[in-house]
């Protein structure tokens, strides 16, 4: 599989210290066979193998290698063969059966101890343990992870030749590229030999041992993740019409588990699961969910859900022999036909209680009026290809600028109370919006007879149930359908306050939590006063993001409260109100800044660090600058001094240009990883840092120990320039 180098420097630079990195970790595996685990050797051999890894780290928090019996892949590339680390890497980690290794930032010694320690066991003894995957939760290895795969899959006959080995091997190759890149890249497209191969090797391992099901199931689940990060290339429709051709040859039980591993790793991926279980041929979904429940699938109600329609909807058939279009219709195309339509000598057939009626009349012959016969079959097509109800919502809307007696003023309720109730079960948002603002508009015209006060329609929108039906849509339809609903309960406004309140308050998610105070947001004034009561609430998350959300637009109602709240015990719900009162009593949050400055908890002080480029005040810089010369004795302070170069970026105040040399200037030979952490912070913050003094600064550090990171932040300072103008 000859693959052109992409052009990435960041790749380029990552290579000789991948292959540091590698050779340091099979060093320090093999000391642990002659010193024990707290011996000083093993002890320095992991710390410099960690210093190599979170070197790598600055370009990707993951780093995975794809592993194979004689070489490795990395970033889309098959590292060098012939060199002695990788064949050492790629033969012992194979022998134990991974095909895949990730390192996650965050990594410690003690796992990569313990991760040595657990890969001196031979590959039976892992595999009596329950796998790797238990073992690693057994030993608190939480930043490294193994994809393990059984390469004897790949040898479907004992006696092969020396071609057919081969062949074997370069299919193993493509095998762990397709895992990689979310493709069935199972070596020559037209040769059926290599998928056979393949549907072979699945029909055995997904209904083999619980270790072979389980090595299955990961792969597929690696798979459909990485699909979805492709979707959109122009490769993937080969790789989805190669797909359904191994899912049409597997046997059932081998296929009921394919997709099974498949619908559980889409559960984690609600936004990109309908485009791809719409590529699955829908009988296939079908036969994964006869006669059975959610539960006896693990799945979620939505995705369950999702997979029922997509599985049991049925092909669109017409009783008439007419193509139909779903082109929409112009606004005043519509119009001038349903003038015709409901001519005043027609119009009480057309009256909502009569619309199934109405509409079975214009597909016959029985059209009255003097739409010509093109017209006539346009509107056929046009209520042929829609369902009845979304055509009888649309055809109440255009009878709402009349006026009504009582008797039909309750027939259109009634009708529009029964449409509501069927557009919320169908997931139709956009329709149950227009009906909410339809009926609104009526009431508010003066043509209606019925109080505001005793009306149905709005009374049963805001009803609890109901709400409560529309706000678990957001759970129940997914992403898709967000912006959907969001529309809608700002429509409605005032009566969701409180229960999308709550919701805030329960939401496990930051995108979840994102999407609620988005829609406080947007409702407004009407929400404002119930967000301030809120503002008591024991769950300081719930203050903080309400805080947030008042921020948008601050009410000078809502100050006093917020004032209330600069003694909060959590400080970022105090870094909230700080932010707020910048915008309106900045004397006070200065005062308040300054104390959180000066406060022991690192949290309180990392808090105030985040927003105190709004201060003005000299004093807040100083203490800045003076934290910052400090050395970092923990990961903690190191974490507060990279945040306050944030910010002095955003200041961009020249006078912290002398402060940010000195920090680089200030250590000698012996650079501890925290300080390299510190320079790095401080260079790739110089790209950023505006006024054409941090550039001549940059020039300076170019010709020192820093040049390259310093050339790197030049060029990025020069692609910012070039993007602003």
């Amino acid at each position: 599989m000859n693959q052109k180098e992409p052009d990435n420097p960041a790749t380029d630079l990552d290579k000789p210290l991948l292959t540091a990195f590698l050779h340091e970790l099979n060093i320090s595996r093999r000391k642990l066979s002659l010193y024990p685990p707290d011996h000083p050797q093993i002890v320095a051999s992991v710390s410099g193998t960690l210093d190599i890894l979170n070197e790598l780290f600055y370009s990707d928090p993951v780093i995975t290698l794809g592993i194979t019996p004689d070489t490795l892949y990395f970033e889309q590339l098959w590292l060098d063969k012939e060199d002695l680390t990788n064949q050492q890497f790629a033969h012992f980690f194979s022998s134990l059966g991974i095909a895949s290794i990730s390192f996650r930032k965050g990594l410690k010694n003690t796992e990569l101890i313990r991760f040595n320690q657990l890969i001196r066991s031979d590959r039976d003894a892992i595999e009596s343990f329950g796998g790797f995957d238990k073992l690693l939760e057994q030993q608190q290895i939480e930043h490294i992870s193994v994809v393990p795969i059984n390469y004897d899959a790949f040898q479907s006959n004992q006696n092969l030749t020396e071609e057919e080995t081969t062949e074997g091997g370069e299919l193993w190759k493509n095998f762990i590229h397709g895992l990689h890149n979310g493709i069935l890249d199972f070596g020559n497209l037209g040769s059926s030999f290599d998928l056979n191969t393949v549907v072979d090797i699945f029909n055995q391992k997904l209904v083999g041992s619980q270790i072979e099901r389980e090595q299955s199931s990961q792969s597929i689940g690696l798979f459909i993740e990485n699909s979805i990060q492709q979707e959109g290339n122009q490769s993937q429709t080969n790789n989805d019409k190669k797909l359904v051709s191994l899912l049409e040859q597997l046997s059932p039980e081998a296929q009921q588990e394919f997709l099974n591993s498949a619908f559980h790793a889409l559960d984690q991926h609600r936004d990109a699961a309908p485009n791809i279980l719409q590529k699955i041929p829908p009988h296939l979904l079908q036969n994964s969910i006869v006669g059975k429940n959610r539960q006896d699938l693990n799945l979620s109600s939505r995705l369950f859900g999702l997979i029922n329609n997509l599985a049991t909807a049925p092909t669109p058939t017409f009783n008439h022999n007419i193509k139909t279009k779903s082109a929409p219709l112009s606004e005043d195309m519509v119009r001038a036909r349903l003038d015709v339509l409901f001519s005043e000598e027609r119009q009480d057939l057309y009256m909502p209680d009569n619309y199934q009626a109405a509409l079975y009349n214009i597909l016959g012959n029985n059209v009255i009026g003097t739409i010509p016969d093109d017209e006539k079959q346009k509107l056929r097509n046009q209520i042929e290809s829609q369902s009845v109800e979304p055509n009888c919502a649309a055809i109440i809307f255009e009878l709402l600028d009349k006026q009504f007696d009582p008797e039909q003023e309750e027939s259109i309720q009634q009708n529009l109370l029964d449409l509501s109730r069927y557009f919320l079960d169908t997931g139709d948002f956009i329709k149950l919006r227009e009906i909410h603002s339809n009926w609104s508009s009526y009431l508010y015209s003066g043509n209606s007879s019925a109080s505001i006060f005793n009306e149905k329609v709005l009374s049963n929108h805001a009803q609890p149930t109901f709400i409560s039906e529309v706000l678990d849509g957001i759970d129940l339809w997914g992403e898709e359908k967000h912006q959907e609903i969001a529309d809608y309960i700002v429509a409605v406004g005032e009566p969701y306050s409180q229960p999308v309140i709550e919701y805030l308050g329960l939401a496990p998610k930051w995108s979840e939590r994102e999407l609620w105070m988005q829609i406080l947001e947007r409702i407004g004034g009407d929400a404002q006063q119930m967000i301030v009561r809120s503002l008591n609430d024991e769950r300081w998350y719930l203050v903080r993001n309400l805080l947030i959300v008042l921020g948008k637009d601050l009410d000078p109602h809502s100050i006093k409260m917020i004032h209330q709240l600069v003694d909060h015990p959590h400080p970022k719900v105090r870094l909230e109100v700080m932010r707020n009162l910048f915008s309106c009593n900045p004397a006070t949050a200065n005062r308040q800044l300054l104390k959180e400055l000066h406060s022991e908890d690192p949290e309180a002080r990392f808090s105030a660090i985040q927003i105190a480029d709004l201060s003005r005040d000299p004093a807040v810089l100083s203490i800045l600058h003076k934290n910052l010369c400090d050395t970092p004795e923990s990961d903690t302070e190191l974490e507060l001094k990279k945040q306050i170069i944030k910010t002095l970026t955003r200041i961009g105040n020249k006078e912290s240009l002398p402060i940010l040399r000195r920090v680089l200037q200030k250590h000698g030979l012996l650079v501890s990883r925290r300080i390299k952490q510190l320079h790095t912070e401080i260079l790739q913050n110089l790209a950023l840092f505006p006024g054409s003094s941090a550039e001549r600064l940059l020039q300076e550090l170019v010709t020192g120990k820093h040049k390259q990171l310093a050339k790197y932040a030049i060029e990025q300072r020069r692609n910012f320039s070039r993007r602003g103008k």
